[in-house]
């Protein structure tokens, strides 16, 4: 005997709490993903109320935040710059994030780019990811 989905069939809908009905009718959205961090191990783009938040890896040591600002402004709104520095010598530790507000700009920067050459330093341009749990 196959199950119901809706729950036992011997209680209407009519019968049922408002509270009860909405835990049922509640469905899976794939736009909610990036609020989980991830499903099953998988990375997903990270999008806070101030828009995408960008990784740049391989970053020198003498990397700023201006610098980020120039290569990043040109592609659109830039809302936020970090370079991650080491706290004793205040050097740039070789990574930082940009948040860009627009979504469309933010894959525009990183597709440009991911591999551009900054000085020595092959570039690493993604979206900053949140690992699901395994």
């Amino acid at each position: 005997m196959a199950k119901n989905l809706q729950g036992s069939s011997s209680q209407s809908q009519s019968s049922l709490r408002p509270t009860q009905i909405r835990q049922r009718t509640h469905r899976f959205s794939p736009m909610s993903v990036d609020h989980m961090g991830g499903v099953g191990g998988v990375s997903v783009p990270t999008n806070s109320n101030n828009g995408w938040c960008i990784f740049i890896y391989n970053l020198g040591q003498e990397a700023d935040e201006t610098i980020l600002w120039q290569m990043f402004g040109p592609f659109g709104a830039v809302t936020n710059v970090k370079v991650i520095r080491d706290f004793t010598t205040n050097k740039c530790k070789g990574f930082g994030f940009v948040t860009m507000s627009n979504y469309e700009d933010a894959a525009m920067a990183i597709a440009s780019l991911n591999g551009y050459r900054l000085g020595e330093k092959i570039l690493q341009v993604s979206f900053k990811t949140s690992k699901g749990h395994k």
